[in-house]
């Protein structure tokens, strides 16, 4: 499981071309630091874009630094943050229930839609 949860989550993110508004504007965003070198500035169309902090776009840098500007590097760091997710639920429910609970608890976040909304 602890491979076989990371490859489903990661294999299939360059698949399908960026289509959510919030998804769209970090990857530009990300995009608009690698041209202009300005990483402190979170830039929409070049102009300041005051309302989301550089944290995750930051994150977008790297992968973009990494893989290229395309979709997959752009949903890298969700899919990283969610392996996070789902490894911190595991260590929490195995070290308050047992390993068992871990387990069900990893599936049935990785099982719902809860995931495919948040991250």
């Amino acid at each position: 499981m602890a491979v076989l949860i990371p490859f489903l989550m990661i294999s299939f993110l360059g698949g399908v071309h960026l289509f959510d508004w919030d998804e769209i504007n970090f990857a530009e965003s990300a995009r608009e630091m690698l041209v202009t070198g300005d990483y402190l500035t979170v830039r929409i169309n070049y102009l300041p874009f005051w309302e989301k902090p550089p944290l995750f776009i930051w994150m977008q840098v790297i992968s973009m630094k990494l893989f290229g500007i395309n979709e997959f590097a752009a949903r890298f760091p969700n899919a990283v943050c969610g392996i996070i997710t789902l490894s911190v639920l595991f260590f929490t429910g195995k070290k308050l229930f047992g390993e068992t609970f871990g387990y069900i608890w990893v599936l049935s976040f990785f099982g719902s839609f809860l995931p495919f909304f948040i991250l």
